[in-house]
């Protein structure tokens, strides 16, 4: 018993065997797995985190650290020890994924969600080059932010007047690279 009556935080639960059997379950069933070991805390036993190529993961005690190892060798894939390597970042991005599909399954089935605006998708390096060409073709200053359809495309208007052939003494260089970008864009769908 420890000073003043009071219990140690440890937890009373330790590894079992189906601790183990979903671990084992789990493994058959994703594709990539990699254990984790996480070392005993105050309030847990040595636990394991197996981790899919896809980020998703499941964490059960462990009897030690030694035991996960044993499991992850017979079970045939690497391990990891935490405190050395951290956890992967796909488990974080997985997560994220997790959690922006369940907000939006909240949405849809009629529950009120706090209102969000969208979030934007982030830009491939093309189409950050693609803007790029467009505001220097242009002679724009820089913004803030992502620009909008709206400043793209009377960057698109400036650039193509600034870099008309007809301009250029024929030169078709900058007013292709002017077009290709708005195809990158998709501006010149509509």
């Amino acid at each position: 018993m420890a000073l003043f009556g009071r219990r140690r935080g440890t937890s009373d639960r330790r590894a079992t065997r189906d601790d183990l059997a979903a671990l084992r379950e789990w493994v058959t069933t994703r594709q990539g797995v990699e254990a984790y070991v996480e070392p005993p805390t105050n309030f847990t036993e040595t636990t394991v985190v197996l981790v899919a190529a896809d980020g998703e993961s499941i964490r059960r005690r462990v009897a030690s650290a030694k035991a996960a190892g044993d499991f992850a060798r017979k079970a045939g894939i690497p391990v990891y020890d935490t405190n050395r390597v951290g956890f992967p970042q796909r488990m974080r991005d997985y997560a994220v994924r997790q959690k922006a599909a369940q907000s939006g399954r909240a949405a849809s089935a009629g529950r009120s969600a706090p209102a969000r605006p969208p979030a934007e998708r982030p830009l491939s390096p093309s189409e950050r080059d693609a803007i790029a060409s467009l505001q220097v073709s242009a002679g724009a200053d820089g913004v803030s932010g992502r620009p909008g359809d709206d400043v793209l495309r009377q960057w698109w208007k400036q650039a193509r007047v600034r870099s008309h052939p007809d301009r250029r003494g024929g030169d078709r260089t900058e007013w292709d690279e002017v077009e290709q970008a708005a195809d990158t864009l998709g501006l010149t769908e509509s």
